[in-house]
Parts: C-alpha cells; sequence; structure tokens
C-alpha cells in the first residue's frame, strides 16, 4: 500500500514523498559489515602480494640485521654504564646465580658424603663402646666435698688472709685476656 502526498511550496515546485507501510528499515550493522570484509580481502591480497617480492624480503632482512645490531650496541652500552656506577649486569647475576647453584649442588655431595662416613664410622663405635654413663662418686649430688661450705673451695676461705688478697689470688687463676 502506497500512499502519495503532495506538498505545494510555489507554483513551479512539488515535492513527493513516499511512504510505504511495508518498508524495512536498512540493516546499517550488515553494509558495515560487509565493507569490513571486502576491505580486509583486499588488504590481504595486496600485502600477500608484496611479500613474496625480493625487495620486501631484502628490506624486511636488512631492517632485522639493523635491530639485531642497535640491540647489540644497546646491551654493550648499557653493561659499560652498569660498570662504571658499579652495578652489576644482568650477565653478571645470571653468572653469580649459576655459581652459587654449583656451590650448592657440591655442599650438598659433601653433606651426603658425610652423613655416609657417619653412619658407617658410628656403627662401628657403637659396637664397640658401650654408651657413657656419668661418672659415679661416693658423695650424693649438691653434698659440698669435705673441706668446702656451700660449694666454695677451702683454700679460699682460709682464715687470717685478707679479702683484697683473695680477689688477687682470684685474678692469678684467670688468664690476662678474660680479666676486667
Amino acid at each position: 500500500m502506497q500512499r502519495t502526498l503532495q506538498w505545494r511550496r510555489g507554483p513551479e515546485k512539488e515535492i513527493y514523498v513516499a511512504e510505504q507501510a511495508d518498508q524495512q528499515v536498512p540493516d546499517v550493522m550488515q553494509f558495515w559489515r560487509d565493507w569490513l570484509t571486502q576491505s580486509e580481502r583486499q588488504f590481504n591480497a595486496f600485502f600477500a602480494q608484496s611479500m613474496n617480492t625480493e625487495p620486501f624480503a631484502r628490506s624486511v632482512g636488512g631492517y632485522m640485521e639493523m635491530y639485531a645490531t642497535f640491540q647489540r650496541m644497546m646491551a654493550q652500552g648499557m653493561e659499560r654504564y652498569l660498570a662504571l656506577i658499579n652495578i652489576p649486569s644482568r650477565t653478571d647475576v645470571i653468572g653469580l646465580g649459576e655459581a652459587m647453584r654449583a656451590m650448592d649442588e657440591r655442599l650438598a655431595r659433601i653433606e651426603e658424603l658425610l652423613q655416609i662416613a657417619v653412619d658407617a664410622g658410628g656403627s662401628r663405635e657403637r659396637d664397640a663402646a658401650p654408651p657413657s654413663e656419668p661418672s659415679r662418686t661416693r658423695r650424693p649430688p649438691g653434698v659440698p666435698a669435705a673441706g668446702e661450705v656451700s660449694g666454695v673451695p677451702a683454700a679460699s676461705q682460709a682464715p687470717g688472709v685478707p679479702a683484697a688478697d683473695k680477689a688477687d689470688a682470684d685474678d692469678q687463676t684467670i688468664p690476662i685476656e678474660l680479666r676486667r
């Protein structure tokens, strides 16, 4: 069903506007998707064709050589700078880590060998000697020996010896390095 409206804007011009009740709105997103797909295909075809040429391969190879040289020069410059300000570089830290790992492995082997030696030698000693027991005395623990009063030797309790002389006698028995 189509309706036509007629408007007059003057004697010489007429404008007709057509409206359709059944007409659908065009899908803008579909138009955009179609355009994007076609553009992508065209770009892919262009770059595939240009990448298969010898000049392109030479230019990419030259660029990669230039980038590798630049990267090597930057690494050497950074290493010199870090050495100048006395900071370890990445290679120094990696070398230190490898040296520490090697030392740890050697230490683990030494510990393992020591443990084997202790296990082998310890079993022979246990078989040969009975376990050590505390020495036996005639006096019970805590009881002072003859001539001692509460654990102080009898020589330091001698009558008639002034206290200052007792301190000097004690200083003579202590090594010079340990005296105050």
